[in-house]
């Protein structure tokens, strides 16, 4: 009997249909399913991992000085981008304006050079987009059409030589005379000024990488083990540099730009740097408020800054008495500045003097103040790259791979890249 049902039982499977005997049941397959994702998770924990950026190895103390360098790297930055704006502006503004202001003589071609790059600039830029709106399929036609287009522009320059050479000219000489750019020496000042800021933004923002120049000679032939202690001695002496530096900086500033005493202690120093850049900015404001009442009848008309029919000695006092200058002046420094009695109806130049000076160039000095912080933020970047490389934040070896901060991919990212 038993023999018999063990026959039927084998008799029973060699009947089942062979295909549902290879397809698996619907618990078997969702078993395995669990299985193959439960095996797939670590790898795509392991490809995560191996795309996602690295933690830094440094010790934990120097944490929060990676955190204080990137956000001055974050700042310096896009401060830098700012002042790289403003430079090429005020370059392009200052030879624009020189070139169309250029006086019409016969041995001053300087006028017409500009205009006929201007002129090929503005029709081949014209030529090229309206080609392109206009679905020139082929390249050549509008190659052709952009060259043919900027000789044109170029041709004509003489043609219009002279239009606008005294409009140009009447602003020109109003940014550089009679604004408050002339407070900083004009439109080239300023330009001067930023050259400067920029390129202490940019050493700062190379000593916070390592990236200045330096002499590493001793460095390449000592042991790995004692470079950092030499890098660390080398930053200690260059920090010590620039902040001497900066300090003789704001001792000599405050002498021949501020007037101080030569033996007055050092606060005493900074407090009148203090009082007298806080005058320059009341009358940087001042004269802001007169470039507004001259801007419309000199750029948009192609007036005189200093036409003599725009203000006479009585508007000027009474502009005096409604600005705010008895609050900052003595009564006898404003009746200095004042147009004297029987001067009333004489015409009056707009532009603010300080008591018994000039204010021409008056805020050179409080933009020389640059060089101080600039050289104590170099010097801050160098101490910090100094706790970097004790903490093992950083490495001395010239062939180290630093990545920035806006380099580093994101970690969800990467784990949607190792999950594909």
């Amino acid at each position: 009997m038993a023999g018999e049902r063990d026959d039927e039982g084998q008799g029973d499977d060699e009947t089942k249909d062979p295909a549902e005997a290879e397809a698996p049941s619907e618990s078997d397959a969702s078993t395995s399913t669990e299985k193959g994702e439960a095996e797939d998770v670590p790898s795509r924990e392991e490809d995560a991992q191996t795309h996602a950026e690295p933690k830094p190895a440094g010790a934990a103390w120097g944490l929060p000085f990676v955190r204080i360098e990137r956000a001055l790297t974050w700042f310096e930055s896009r401060l830098l981008f700012v002042v790289l704006l403003a430079l090429v502006f005020s370059l392009v503004a200052w030879i624009s304006l020189r070139g169309l202001a250029a006086p019409v003589q016969a041995d001053n071609a300087a006028g017409t050079v500009f205009r006929g790059l201007l002129g090929a600039a503005i029709l081949g830029a014209l030529a090229r987009f309206g080609t392109a709106r206009a679905k020139v399929d082929s390249e050549r036609k509008r190659a052709i059409v952009t060259i043919a287009a900027m000789a044109i522009g170029a041709g004509i320059a003489p043609a219009w030589r002279k239009i606008g050479v005294d409009h140009f000219d009447a602003i020109l000489n109003w940014l550089q005379e009679g604004s408050a750019l002339t407070l900083v020496g004009g439109l080239r000042g300023v330009a001067t000024r930023l050259t400067l800021l920029v390129a202490l933004i940019g050493g700062s923002l190379a000593a916070a990488r390592s990236k200045h120049i330096n002499i590493d000679v001793v460095l390449r032939f000592m042991q790995p083990k004692l470079r950092p202690f030499v890098h660390i001695a080398g930053a200690l002496a260059t920090a010590a540099v620039c902040f001497t530096a900066g300090f003789g900086f704001l001792d000599y500033i405050s002498i021949e730009g501020f007037g101080q005493p030569k033996d007055a202690p050092i606060a005493e120093k900074v407090s009148g740097i203090a009082r007298t850049s806080s005058l320059h900015v009341f009358v940087l404001r001042k004269q802001l408020a007169l470039d507004l009442r001259a801007m419309p009848a000199v750029v948009f008309k192609g007036a005189r800054w200093d036409d003599p029919s725009r203000m006479n000695g009585r508007a000027w006092n009474t502009w005096l008495d409604e600005a705010g200058f008895a609050d900052r002046f003595t009564a006898e420094e404003l009746a200095s500045m004042k147009a004297p009695p029987g001067a009333e109806e004489e015409p009056r130049v707009a532009i603010v003097n300080l008591p018994g000076e000039s204010a021409r160039g008056v805020l050179v000095h409080d933009m020389n103040l640059m060089w101080v912080v600039g050289l104590w933020m170099i010097g801050l970047r160098v101490l910090l790259r100094a706790l970097f490389v004790a903490s093992g934040h950083a490495s001395v070896e010239s062939d180290a791979d630093e990545r920035d901060e806006d380099d580093a991919p994101d970690a969800s990212a990467a784990a949607g890249e190792g999950a594909r």
